[in-house]
């Protein structure tokens, strides 16, 4: 998480690698080897290619700086791209194909997320073709650049059109056991968690897991007790109070 903001990055509203390394696989595996006109660029890469550009990605997005202590940073990314002349139209199939692979790698699809994901894409294409053209002199030495949310359209920022009413998720009923019940994970403890919760979480475990919460139980209730999970405003006490219960009972299923 963002510590100052409490505002998830891109890269973990993402899901992390797991999720970047789904969508660049599906690219470099299922579209590019076909396509007539990123072919002749791409087909021909390394192996592990779809995990450099998924390092790189996770980077911009506010991940851990993996591209730029495996592979060499922003030199590294430019000097790929020097000399290739790019045109337009592989510019725009790249972009298209890559937005496509992020829905059948079922990266986020909400419209706070994908405007700064879509905003990159076509960012970072365009320096690309750029930097590709014969004559071109990238400045050197430059930091791998950040991307962040855009305009303020963060998650939670909005009410969903599609929400039954106003903060229904914040304000639904807590399935609270009885005084004298064991509280159970799919019971009492998974409904307490959203979409936007697990999402904003995935990159490190999933909240729709038993196991994972039952291994990151404690971790998780620290953080809900300070306030600081989930990350668009805390729990109240009577959801931390359920989810302690089922600490305290041995966090059963």
């Amino acid at each position: 998480m963002d510590t100052e903001s409490d505002v998830p990055t891109l890269f973990e509203w993402a899901g992390g690698l797991p999720a970047l390394r789904r969508m660049t696989q599906l690219f470099y595996e299922r579209y590019v080897p076909e396509d007539p006109l990123l072919a002749p660029l791409f087909a021909d890469m390394s192996v592990d290619h779809p995990e450099r550009v998924a390092a790189w990605l996770g980077e911009v997005f506010g991940g851990p700086a993996l591209y730029t202590e495996t592979y060499g940073g922003y030199d590294r990314m430019v000097s790929q791209h020097l000399g290739r002349d790019l045109g337009e139209e592989q510019r725009a199939r790249w972009a298209h194909l890559m937005i496509r692979c992020a829905d059948e790698a079922h990266v986020p699809s909400d419209p706070e997320f994908r405007a700064a994901f879509v905003s990159y894409i076509e960012w970072g294409t365009r320096i690309a073709v750029e930097n590709s053209k014969p004559g071109a002199d990238p400045p050197r030495h430059m930091p791998v650049p950040r991307w962040w949310w855009v305009c303020d359209a963060t998650p939670g920022s909005r009410v969903s059109a599609l929400a039954t009413e106003p903060d229904a998720g914040d304000r639904r009923p807590v399935p609270s056991p009885a005084p004298d019940e064991e509280p159970g994970y799919t019971a009492h403890i998974r409904p307490l968690f959203r979409t936007k919760d697990r999402e904003a979480m995935r990159f490190a475990f999933d909240l729709w897991s038993h196991d994972d919460v039952r291994r990151q139980a404690d971790a998780i209730l620290d953080r809900l007790r300070a306030g600081t999970m989930p990350c668009d405003g805390a729990w109240n006490p009577e959801k931390i109070d359920v989810f302690a219960r089922w600490v305290s009972a041995g966090t059963p299923p």
